[in-house]
């Protein structure tokens, strides 16, 4: 069967938005693209639904996210409580460990799947998942949502590291067998300081092997500069010790953590680097060597009070950048929308220079890159999967921008219509 869906703008992002436009679908895959006219004649047997006020995109891609984290929400809606009750990060880490520790997988399904319903609900079609749960396969594919698994590899005692690595690739394992085709694997270690180097190094050529993506966070707090420069600060003294590692002090690296994933080796995987906040330019030269990406969380970033990413320079250095919700755990929603806002109003404020088509690039066809899926999705061009949102245009003037007025105005209940490779997620008449 073929579809034609037209609406007042078709916004590919491949092509400025084009007035009128159109795409053609058979079989969950884009045929062609153009004015609604030229498709309609070019296709006079095709269904036709058409959205006259309304707005095509991509289908969103949250390229980073802990859906698991979704019942640990000590993020505080009450914006003046949330001046006064941001955690310091190694407590607020210690936190989601004792969380994890402690939920049930009963619990931890429950926190899935309405994590997924709110990524549907804002108009995302693609997560990169970075957890725990044994069931997020079966989970993401009962819905029908597109995702990257990243089963999470976390901790510095050898032997339970061993055992952690260990199970992570038979998860992954599983799902190279799990027959679907939209959902792939990576491996999720955790942090550079939540992993001894011999651990890390495996992991790495593991990836390099199977060509499966690797994602960690890195250099995202201040206390992780101060651990691997001399061991000190509160991740020696508050993180190991309050989760059994206080023997497993390493030596004193006096390096950066991209400098020392650099040394043994990590980053020849090119892996996904969530975080950089605090980096070196030499820090920066070392990433872009190496291939390797970067995913922004700025409203992560400022809840937990890490800085902010230099972006700027990160741009400068032509290193593969995409924009994420991270968790529930240290954000108050998985609405990229929301994310989009703050990073543009981060923008003006520290000067990165990012106008509303980079970031709407940043959660189409750059997270798609980045997640290595960029030849199925990311934008609405023939060849691709029809993964699609619609979006009403609420009071667009036409003297005002589209991507800014998307940005600026859209929220979640905009959405109204969300599609995974032709199949419907979501339909608000």
């Amino acid at each position: 069967m073929i579809e034609i869906i037209s609406a007042k703008y078709l916004v590919s992002m491949a092509a400025p938005p084009l007035f009128d436009g159109a795409m053609v679908i058979e079989n969950g895959e884009i045929i062609d693209t153009g004015p609604e006219s030229q498709m309609l004649d070019r296709y006079p047997d095709a269904l036709h639904e058409d959205y006259a006020n309304q707005a095509i995109l991509p289908g969103f891609i949250n390229a980073h996210v802990h859906l698991d984290m979704g019942l640990h929400t000590n993020y505080p809606q009450d914006p003046v409580r949330s001046m006064v009750a941001q955690p310091h990060f190694v407590e607020w880490l210690l936190g989601c460990i004792e969380y994890k520790k402690n939920t049930s997988s009963e619990r931890l399904r429950e926190a899935v799947e309405q994590g997924i319903a709110a990524c549907i609900e804002s108009g995302i079609t693609c997560v990169g998942d970075m957890g725990n749960y044994g069931g997020i396969v079966q989970s993401l594919e009962q819905v029908g949502l597109r995702g990257v698994v990243f089963p999470e590899v976390l901790s510095y005692d050898s032997s339970v590291a061993r055992d952690l690595f260990e199970t992570a690739l038979a998860i992954v394992e599983k799902y190279l067998e799990y027959d679907s085709e939209r959902i792939s694997v990576g491996l999720g270690p955790y942090s550079p300081y939540t992993l001894s180097r011999n651990i890390l190094r495996i992991l790495s050529q593991y990836s390099r092997t199977s060509r499966i993506p690797l994602m960690m966070q890195v250099a995202e707090s201040f206390s992780e500069m101060e651990f691997f420069y001399d061991s000190t600060g509160d991740i020696a003294t508050l993180l190991f010790p309050n989760i059994g590692w206080g023997e497993n002090l390493p030596p004193q690296f006096r390096k950066t953590p991209v400098q020392h994933l650099d040394e043994i080796g990590f980053l020849e995987a090119s892996p996904i680097l969530v975080g950089c906040v605090h980096v070196t330019p030499q820090d920066l030269d070392r990433i872009e060597r190496s291939k390797s990406k970067i995913i922004w969380c700025p409203r992560s970033n400022s809840y937990l009070r890490q800085g902010v990413t230099p972006i700027k320079l990160i741009r400068q250095k032509g290193i593969p950048l995409a924009l994420a919700t991270d968790g529930l755990s240290s954000t108050n929603t998985l609405s990229l929308w929301d994310e989009m806002r703050f990073a543009h109003q981060q923008s003006k404020e520290h000067g990165f220079g990012l106008t509303a088509q980079d970031l709407l690039e940043m959660v189409t066809i750059r997270a798609a890159e980045i997640l290595m899926l960029g030849n199925e999705i990311g934008s609405l061009v023939p060849g691709k999967k029809a993964d699609y949102i619609v979006v009403d245009l609420v009071g667009h003037e036409k003297e005002v921008p589209l991507y800014d007025h998307l940005i600026q105005k859209t929220r979640g209940y905009h959405v109204r219509k969300v599609v995974v490779e032709g199949q419907s997620l979501k339909q608000v008449n």
